[in-house]
């Protein structure tokens, strides 16, 4: 049962592509060139993308509202995702349904530094989460529906 239990670990941890030139304990620069970042600070904590894979943007519209979820891994088993209603570049907007790890975070504010269909980037912060920013390459359907760039 051991062997069998180690082997399953080793399988795990080799499936895992991990970059380890990204330093998770850094914040990520505040850019607008699409350099596909995303980082914030949880409870005084450093949350970043980039080691466990690139961010990612999905739109859809519903109700008369535009919708740009961002998300991404920043752990083994750790993820943060939130969206935001009706973006628009140079201006602030809402953002709801964060969570972090599958617990809801508070919804908060982004400012919205870049959006041109290619590239979204930004900052945003509410509650217990503060300093955040992204910076996404992404591509947009004129439809709307789930794009991962």
């Amino acid at each position: 049962m051991k062997k069998l239990l180690f082997l399953f670990l080793l399988v795990l941890c080799c499936a895992c592509e991990e970059d380890k030139s990204v330093d998770p304990t850094l914040m990520p620069e505040a850019t607008t060139s699409g350099q596909n970042t995303l980082g914030c600070l949880i409870d005084g904590w450093v949350h970043t993308s980039g080691r466990f894979g690139k961010p990612y943007v999905s739109t859809y519209d519903e109700e008369g509202n535009h919708y740009v979820t961002i998300g991404a891994d920043a752990g083994v088993f750790s993820s943060l995702h939130f969206t935001l209603v009706n973006p628009r570049q140079g201006a602030v907007c809402t953002y709801i349904n964060a969570s972090f790890d599958g617990v809801k975070l508070e919804d908060g504010e982004a400012y919205i530094t870049r959006m041109n269909g290619t590239i979204i980037s930004g900052t945003f912060s509410g509650g217990n989460v503060t300093e955040g920013r992204f910076d996404i390459r992404y591509s947009e359907e004129s439809e709307g529906g789930e794009v991962i760039y």
